[in-house]
């Protein structure tokens, strides 16, 4: 192929992934605890680029006050541990409630590892995760690293009564989402300009 034109095609292809993952971020503004995205481009050696990874950007969030005793929100580093059978889960979605089995237990089911008994009316749970009953000590919320390591109590504080908000910076994905656009639009001129160039040359030696 072309090199102009596969580097434009590649551009595109790119552009197109990355633009994706912005518009991701800007649907998902309103999620709880969601992590932003960023796309990260590459150029290949001999001309062209890829999309080569996409990571999360790990800034905290702005707390959002709910007065709910089972909203859990992590002022600092780390993650909540969930369990489902064999399978750990690390998250910072801290939207908590009590089963029927007296297990705490998150939105999809999944325990942390303490249970409160069937009378929970009065649990409450103190900036280091301490979750009591009736002034009854009956667990601890350890907060974990993503390779399941303990974080020390005095890197973080357990926010009872709130949640995280999304991280996304909704006016820097709408300038991250025009950027992008044009960059597309650029790389789509391109290949018109080498397609209008190789028809000329193909009428020129017709």
């Amino acid at each position: 192929m072309i090199p102009g034109l596969f580097y434009a095609l590649s551009a595109i292809s790119a552009g197109n992934k990355k633009y994706g993952v912005t518009a991701n971020n800007i649907s998902n503004i309103s999620s709880t605890a969601f992590k932003g995205k960023i796309a990260h481009l590459k150029e290949f050696s001999k001309g062209g680029v890829e999309l080569y990874s996409v990571t999360s950007n790990e800034g905290i969030g702005y707390f959002i006050n709910t007065g709910r005793i089972l909203d859990l929100a992590i002022n600092g580093d780390g993650y909540f541990k969930l369990t489902e059978g064999d399978k750990e889960v690390y998250s910072r979605l801290g939207i908590f409630s009590i089963d029927k089995n007296g297990e705490m237990v998150d939105v999809s089911g999944r325990k942390v590892g303490i249970n409160v008994g069937t009378s929970s009316d009065n649990v409450q749970i103190d900036n280091k995760g301490n979750v009591y009953v009736d002034g009854e000590v009956k667990g601890k919320l350890q907060i974990y690293n993503q390779n399941g390591g303990v974080i020390p109590d005095n890197n973080y504080e357990i926010l009872s009564g709130f949640l995280e908000a999304s991280n996304v910076d909704i006016a820097k994905e709408m300038v991250e989402s025009i950027t992008n656009f044009r960059y597309i639009q650029a790389s789509v001129k391109t290949t018109k300009t080498v397609d209008e160039m190789l028809g000329n040359i193909v009428n020129i030696v017709g």
